[in-house]
């Protein structure tokens, strides 16, 4: 496994030569009105995550904000303790329990959301990094290489509704038992039918225009936790470090990405002004004001949806789009 060993190495440089006594007299001097600011800056980007994804599961069922809030606080809270993003896992499960979406669907508009996160971060980073010479010189490969992943994962979910016909055809002649088969035609149905929801442009301006909000949020957030700090944090530089964060995750990652993110946060913040321990002690408070607000989503969402419990016993609604 290697994403042990890879944040233990990265853990390991991003706190080399840190002055923890600095940390300390930043963190004991934090000024906490900019500090809750962050806090419900950071719940009012759950709103908002929670909204868009409501956009692209409300084309096939229409589902309460509710309902949708709390899926996807859990799964964000097992994103956070779990490995290998596992809280994808949960939320899909749980919205599709509730409701009559198959799990393929929930999941590829869950996925669909991943990319355009993807896409639209690496254009914001690049766009910003116009302007900022001290962009590291890693992190614009690096973002080359998103940028093109990003580019052709959109791709291959919006050709999905185009080359239906195709993958119909190729999956009936594939050399497996005909019970494989229409497992197979379910789920590519159930595929099909999430990303016809970016067909419709009202949707899809409304879903890309929630993206860039969602960000710019984040950005706010970790600005505000930067002035509890008495640290000052500029839009054009706190989007770059949402660029590189993003870029980061793609990384084999521990649960919380522990190692990337502090690594990160150092490469990129040094150049900006902030020496090495600031970097440390800025991020170390992001990540606590990050994990109190979708721990507490997150706990919530899960506590009510076991309070919700079907009455009548354990079987879940019929599915309108398939088992699978």
């Amino acid at each position: 496994m290697i994403a042990i060993p890879l944040a233990a190495v990265l853990l390991y440089f991003s706190l080399r030569g840190v002055e923890w006594r600095r940390v300390g007299h930043l963190v004991s001097g934090c000024r906490f009105n900019f500090l809750f600011l962050s806090l419900a800056v950071g719940v009012l980007g759950y709103l908002v995550r929670a909204s868009r994804w409501q956009i692209l599961l409300n084309a096939s069922e229409k589902l309460p904000f509710s309902q949708v809030l709390w899926a996807s606080s859990a799964g964000y809270l097992g994103n956070n303790w779990l490995p290998a993003r596992a809280g994808e896992l949960v939320r899909t499960a749980m919205i599709s329990a509730r409701s009559k979406l198959s799990r393929t669907y929930v999941l590829t508009t869950a996925l669909a959301e991943r990319v355009t996160d993807i896409l639209v971060l690496v254009l914001i980073g690049s766009f910003v990094g116009l302007g900022l010479e001290q962009k590291p010189l890693w992190l614009a490969r690096i973002s080359a290489v998103a940028a093109a992943a990003a580019v052709l994962g959109t791709v291959f979910l919006v050709a999905l509704p185009i080359v239906h016909g195709w993958a119909d055809a190729i999956v009936a002649r594939l050399p497996v038992a005909d019970r494989l088969k229409a497992r197979l035609h379910r789920i590519t149905e159930n595929m099909l039918a999430a990303m016809r929801g970016f067909r419709n442009p009202s949707r899809f301006l409304r879903f890309l225009a929630l993206t860039i909000l969602i960000w710019l949020i984040e950005a706010s957030a970790a600005m505000a936790a930067a002035r509890a700090l008495s640290l000052h944090l500029s839009l054009p530089v706190a989007l770059l470090l949402l660029t590189a964060l993003g870029v980061g995750n793609a990384l084999p990652a521990t649960p919380g990405a522990v190692g990337i993110v502090q690594f990160v946060a150092v490469t990129v913040l040094v150049p900006f002004h902030f020496t090495h321990t600031d970097a440390i002690a800025f991020i170390l408070t992001a990540q606590a004001v990050s994990y109190v607000v979708i721990t507490s989503l997150g706990l919530l969402g899960v506590w009510r949806y076991r309070m919700n419990a079907p009455k009548s016993g354990p079987s879940s609604p019929q599915r309108t789009r398939g088992e699978t």
